[in-house]
């Protein structure tokens, strides 16, 4: 992914909250959007999700979310902290889960843009996607089109 932007975290023991600048030569869409995410992030805009690990009930954030995936009958939430089960299925998840970040690769998968490090398309006809924690897993054939039109949509100025 190409970014126009430094992005970093500064430890300083004499903040007690944390606090977020944004420096720019002048008023821009981009600086705008950025703004816009961390206040709905702040706010809580985006809902979290309601996963099991066991008999603990946890609220996971969004931003945590790798994949989500089926086996074995069952729904798997794959986060950087583990993998946990929820009791929602795939299609009440796609329509709580951020449409600029999730997108369905199969009947039985939706992946987080934002943790995807690469696309393979070196086999034709399919798309290999692997993460930021090393997985990777596979785009159905069906839905090829979806992600490619989702990936140009993402470069054409859109935030995802």
């Amino acid at each position: 992914m190409d970014r126009k932007t430094d992005i970093r975290i500064e430890i300083d023991p004499s903040c007690s909250d944390p606090q977020v600048i944004i420096k720019t030569a002048g008023k821009s869409e981009l600086a705008d959007r950025i703004k816009k995410a961390i206040e709905a992030c702040l706010d809580g805009e985006y809902s979290q999700v309601l996963v099991y690990d066991h008999d603990t009930v946890i609220q996971l954030p969004q931003w945590d979310i790798i994949r989500v995936y089926t086996e074995n009958r069952k729904i798997c939430v794959k986060a950087e902290k583990g993998i946990y089960e929820s009791r929602a299925n795939l299609r009440e998840l796609e329509e709580i889960l951020d449409q600029k970040s999730f997108v369905r690769i199969s009947r039985f998968e939706i992946i987080n843009l934002r943790k995807v490090t690469s696309f393979d398309l070196s086999i034709t006809g399919t798309i290999r996607v692997s993460f930021e924690d090393g997985s990777d897993t596979w785009v159905a054939r069906r839905y090829v089109r979806t992600i490619q039109e989702k990936l140009k949509a993402g470069r054409g100025g859109e935030s995802r």
